[in-house]
């Protein structure tokens, strides 16, 4: 059973048919308008929702050189940014705000990537459970999903190479200074109907910083759904952050590593197979990078 809140926001808001629909709408009343500013910017948002970050970014660029100087064509500037991964024009503002990202296409050799899902289909199942959404709890209504063991050796490489990555990685994403201290790495797999609810990985006693997601599955692809989406979010503040409507979809796109701020409100959605195969699954290495030294580093708090 799918939460309520995530449903009716996946039947409405972000729901791919709609989507589309607005998309054909849109793209007639440009026919007529094609300079509209208005227009233009439905469509860019419409873009950013489905997950086609190239066409977004395309539209952001152009209302940049449509829209006069102020907070709107900052944001179309800011919007540009993210979109095309040119990280380092990102400015920002102190309010609730589109989230950047960094994402890392072919993350894995192709050989480690079948060794992965070799150790998928012969062993992992053998030692699964029900992710939990907090220390020893379980709750369908947030989450639902398994947790199966991480093979050592990609543990001890993912290890290293986010180590090696995080200053880069947080300076890209505008992350405050601070000394990192441990990693936490997750295996999941996301069968027909799961999903994880919308939620974020920082709270007053989880003091994360950085948040990953690598996806990957069995080929052919056989699910739809299970994309991340990342809420436009207030990240300077601690407590009662505050999170619109407005996303960006990060498709579940084969091999590649999503990095986004702890901060950020984000969700998964729901996953749609049409056959109960764990071949089907959608697939996902999730790591958390904390504080050092942190008081709550034992608290286990929810992961995505």
């Amino acid at each position: 059973m799918v939460s309520k809140p995530l449903l009716n926001f996946e039947q409405i808001v972000a729901n791919p048919q709609i989507l589309q629909l607005a998309e054909m709408q849109l793209l007639k009343s440009l026919e007529a308008r094609p300079k509209a500013p208005e227009i233009l910017w439905q469509l860019a948002e419409t873009y950013r929702k489905q997950g086609r970050l190239d066409k977004a970014a395309v539209l952001y660029q152009r209302l940049s050189g449509l829209l006069d100087i102020g907070e709107q064509r900052q944001l179309a500037q800011d919007l540009y940014a993210i979109m095309s991964g040119k990280l380092a024009n990102f400015v920002g503002q102190d309010k609730c705000y589109p989230v950047p990202f960094v994402l890392k296409h072919d993350y894995l050799t192709q050989a480690d990537l079948s060794t992965l899902r070799h150790y998928i289909h012969t062993e992992a199942w053998d030692n699964h459970r029900r992710s939990e959404v907090g220390k020893g709890e379980y709750d369908e209504q947030i989450r639902q999903s398994f947790d199966l063991p991480l093979p050592q050796w990609l543990k001890q490489k993912m290890l290293i190479d986010v180590s090696i990555s995080l200053p880069e990685l947080s300076r890209a994403l505008q992350i405050p200074q601070v000394d990192f201290g441990r990693i936490d790495l997750f295996l999941r797999g996301y069968g027909n109907g799961q999903f994880f609810s919308i939620h974020t990985d920082k709270l007053p006693n989880v003091n994360r910083h950085l948040s990953m997601t690598y996806f990957f599955y069995f080929e052919p692809q056989q699910f739809t759904g299970g994309d991340l989406l990342i809420f436009d979010t207030h990240l300077s503040q601690n407590e009662k952050r505050e999170f619109s409507e407005s996303f960006t979809r990060l498709n579940a796109v084969q091999n590649t590593l999503a990095v986004f701020p702890s901060a950020s409100y984000h969700a998964v959605s729901t996953v749609n197979t049409c056959i109960e195969d764990r071949a089907a699954y959608r697939y996902a290495i999730n790591a958390h990078v904390w504080e050092k030294d942190n008081k709550e580093e034992n608290t286990h708090g929810k992961e995505q």
